[in-house]
């Protein structure tokens, strides 16, 4: 498992990107700033072990959004299916270049050790629905399909007398999760957790953490599950795992970044 950073191993296109321009992105783990920045120099294959780009890291999308539009960061780095959501529904931004990486990168969800039989559940059920389909049809909705213009709303479901627990969402990363206009979360990984809940028969609720403290919501107690990245072997750049931290089974996918700019 890794920081976004650690994954962006492979710079095949840069499209119009200034020479000592600063570049935006998500920091994905709070628990190690050392870690993070020691693999800074290796994470372009151009840029930034020769100076000519250096990185800056937001606890949140908006931040960073907010952070581009006062000209503070030249562009932004998301996946791709974020930044097209970005472009097509805010005129003010501009596609600068992509990122292919190394290997695709997965999302999982991140638990303490001491709550592994709860991981091991939610394992059993992203297995169960990648080998039905299920992923890929709910990717189709809110993510790669026509539907996912206008996506369906999601459902988390009460089950009277049934366990509860919390998941924290970012809240502000659509199309995966974001909160929709009556308040409620909405997205892919919404609507991923509210499958698991159903197949688990417990019932889920959701709080928004920045995208920089969800190893501090885990430890602290304030969720019982977050949204990780999952490793895939054969990266030379791994960042450590916070201790007391287990993931789960990956449920989904991408191998392309986008840069985000300003018109």
């Amino acid at each position: 498992m890794k920081k976004f950073i650690a994954v962006i191993a492979t710079l095949v296109v840069f499209a119009s990107i200034a020479s000592a321009e600063v570049i935006g992105t998500l920091s994905l783990n709070d628990s190690n700033v050392q870690a993070r920045d020691s693999v800074l120099a290796r994470v372009f294959d151009a840029g930034l072990d020769d100076g000519k780009l250096s990185m800056k890291f937001y606890d949140s999308l908006m931040l960073m959004q907010l952070a581009l539009n006062k000209g503070e960061i030249g562009a932004l780095a998301a996946p791709d299916f974020v930044g097209e959501y970005m472009l097509r529904t805010n005129p003010s931004f501009k596609l600068r270049g992509f990122m292919l990486l190394k290997r695709p990168i997965a999302f999982a969800f991140g638990f303490l050790e001491e709550k592994s039989e709860l991981r091991d559940r939610f394992s059993k059920a992203v297995e169960e629905m990648e080998e039905e389909g299920k992923i890929g049809l709910l990717a189709r909705d809110y993510i790669t399909g026509p539907s996912a213009q206008n996506p369906p709303e999601v459902k988390l479901e009460n089950f009277d007398g049934a366990e509860t627990i919390t998941a924290a969402v970012t809240g502000d990363q659509p199309p995966l999760d974001y909160v929709g206009a009556d308040g409620e979360p909405a997205g892919f990984n919404t609507a991923i957790l509210a499958e698991i809940g159903r197949r688990l028969h417990i019932n889920i609720k959701t709080i928004t953490v920045e995208t920089g403290a969800r190893a501090s919501a885990l430890k602290s107690g304030r969720t019982d599950v977050v949204f990780w990245i999952e490793k895939f072997e054969g990266y030379d750049v791994q960042p450590d795992v916070p201790a007391g931290i287990i993931i789960s089974t990956p449920y989904y996918g991408w191998n392309k970044s986008v840069l985000i700019g300003r018109k």
